[in-house]
């Protein structure tokens, strides 16, 4: 390791001594963690798989958060579960795109629209019951009734 001297304002120190971070105690551990952060925000967006984890992480303590609150409600919401998993992907996806021909940014809106249509899919079957498998049941039937009209007015009429 190299040792390095710098300069913070007082309100960034008073932060970094008193955040928690895993596998980070003193303040030079957490200064560590922090540019390793940093240095995987700058390099980890050019590949999928390194741009998803990393946006993975940066959702994680929501994540857990919202897994410990359904251990204790003893309720699952599949709402938030849904978009946990489709807007890092989506996120991942737009920022790894090596995008330089039309060509190429055609590729990228097919796969960004499979992707949210997705995620659209997994929320119009939550709506298909009265309650949606979420902490407020009727999340999806309050906003569902326009996304259902333009459903309607795009498909083909049936004979």
């Amino acid at each position: 390791m190299v040792p390095i001297s710098g300069r913070l304002p007082d309100d960034l120190y008073e932060w970094l001594a008193t955040t928690r971070m895993e596998e980070a105690a003193t303040v030079s551990d957490k200064v560590r963690v922090a540019v390793s952060h940093l240095r995987r925000t700058y390099e980890g967006d050019s590949e999928y798989l390194s741009a998803l984890n990393l946006y993975r992480d940066l959702g994680r303590s929501t994540r857990e958060a919202i897994a410990s609150l359904e251990v204790a409600e003893q309720k699952h919401s599949e709402v938030l579960a849904a978009f946990f998993e489709h807007l890092p992907a989506l996120i991942a996806t737009l920022n790894s795109a090596q995008v330089e021909t039309v060509e190429q940014a055609k590729q990228l809106e097919a796969h960004l629209v499979r992707r949210a249509m997705q995620l659209t899919e997994t929320l119009m079957r939550q709506s298909v019951t009265v309650q949606a498998a979420a902490f407020d049941g009727g999340v999806i039937r309050k906003h569902v009734s326009q996304v259902r009209e333009l459903a309607e007015l795009t498909s083909p009429s049936r004979p």
